[in-house]
């Protein structure tokens, strides 16, 4: 089975033309479930290794370029990955699937429209509205509390300020947000950001489903740089946003928050066959 492995600001994902349903009809024959596909595929060292897999499909509505399937790293499904988008789009772009460079693509949290500039090496996505915009409210944790900000930006982001960010226990204080009670049941992914000019921040991210900090998230991202805004911590758009991988991610977006777009470098890491030893 062929696959591409591709990566936007550090996060990578592995993606697969499944337009005739060929993995269904796999896993049928191994006699193993989706999510147990996924995980064995994301492993490193065992499997591929990457944060998350992308499974590109017939869109139910023909307007549409492509649908998509999303998955963690965990095999958990996710609504909407905004580095995702922008490799799945040079994925669909460079194999034919998306013909033009305006591409629309169904998501669990909506249709989708990319923008592709530079033969498929910069995506921009308009994400869909994001929803439950929620300042400065606290936290409790044992022995602390911590001021926090919330947006749904297709997925659920926390977004917290500290003036220390290198230093700061992302993974500690991720987690420990992630699995608080006030986002049980599903959970929240937690970023923690400083502020570095009037129209730039830098950025670390807790992610749901890697359950680790990853070197990017774009939704997270984008989280982020509205909150940024709306609090004052920057003063212009679009804001730069300066990720742990060390690629910057432009966020645009109105006051109302009705249209929002995503810009970034997207870059092919390697394509190869699938062996399916793996999964023995």
């Amino acid at each position: 089975m062929e696959f591409t492995k591709c990566q936007g600001a550090g996060n990578d994902f592995i993606l697969i033309d499944n337009r005739d349903g060929k993995v269904q009809k796999k896993l049928q024959e191994l006699g193993i479930d989706l999510p147990t596909f996924v995980r064995k595929l994301c492993t490193f060292h065992t499997g591929v290794g990457a944060d998350g897999l992308i499974l590109i499909e017939e869109p139910d509505n023909p307007q549409n370029d492509f649908k998509w399937q999303f998955f963690n790293a965990d095999g958990s499904v996710a609504e909407m990955c905004g580095n995702g988008s922008r490799c799945a789009v040079r994925f669909a772009y460079e194999k034919g699937i998306a013909k033009r460079e305006h591409v629309k693509f169904e998501t669990l949290a909506g249709v989708i429209e990319a923008w592709i500039k530079d033969q498929g090496r910069v995506v921009k996505v308009q994400l869909t509205p994001p929803v439950g915009l929620k300042l400065d409210f606290e936290i409790p944790l044992e022995g602390e509390t911590l001021k926090a900000n919330f947006l749904n930006t297709g997925v659920p982001h926390v977004v917290i300020y500290t003036n220390q960010l290198k230093e700061f226990d992302v993974k500690k204080y991720g987690a420990a947000v992630r699995y608080h009670k006030m986002f049980a049941p599903a959970g929240t992914n937690v970023n923690f950001i400083e502020s570095l000019s009037e129209d730039e921040i830098a950025i670390r991210t807790y992610e749901r489903g890697v359950e680790d900090e990853t070197l990017a998230c774009g939704t997270g991202s984008t989280a982020a740089a509205i909150i940024a805004y709306k609090k004052g911590l920057v003063k212009k758009k679009p804001v730069k946003v300066h990720t742990k991988g060390g690629e910057i991610l432009i966020i645009d977006f109105d006051d109302e928050l009705k249209k929002v777009f995503l810009e970034g470098k997207v870059y092919k890491v390697f394509e190869g066959i699938l062996s399916f030893e793996i999964f023995n």
